[in-house]
């Protein structure tokens, strides 16, 4: 039977040894994040709801939105209109000053 032989970290030139640890060091990495992130996607979708289902308290509030949409026939609903603002802005209160 045929002995597998593995390259062993004390052999070879300076350059092969350093290729080597970084080789192995970035395949580390690549794996450890592709476990991190497969760990928390699978975490994150157990806890989160999946996108067309909604649960009871969550559904009271976002068919408000879409009466008042239905109830305003005729007017864009992607556009939400910001309030005007005032060409002399100038602050409620002047900072105090300190006097010594």
């Amino acid at each position: 039977m045929a002995k597998l032989k593995l390259p062993a970290f004390n052999e070879g030139s300076l350059l092969q040894r350093t290729l080597l640890y970084v080789g192995t060091f970035v395949v580390g990495s690549i794996g450890f994040v592709a476990l991190a992130s497969l760990l928390v996607v699978t975490i994150a979708k157990s806890v989160l709801p999946a996108r067309g289902e909604t649960s009871e308290a969550s559904e009271s509030s976002s068919d408000k939105p879409a009466e008042v949409a239905a109830a305003t026939p005729g007017k864009p609903t992607s556009k939400i209109p910001r309030p005007k603002r005032s060409k002399s802005a100038a602050p409620a209160e002047p900072p105090a000053e300190a006097t010594p």
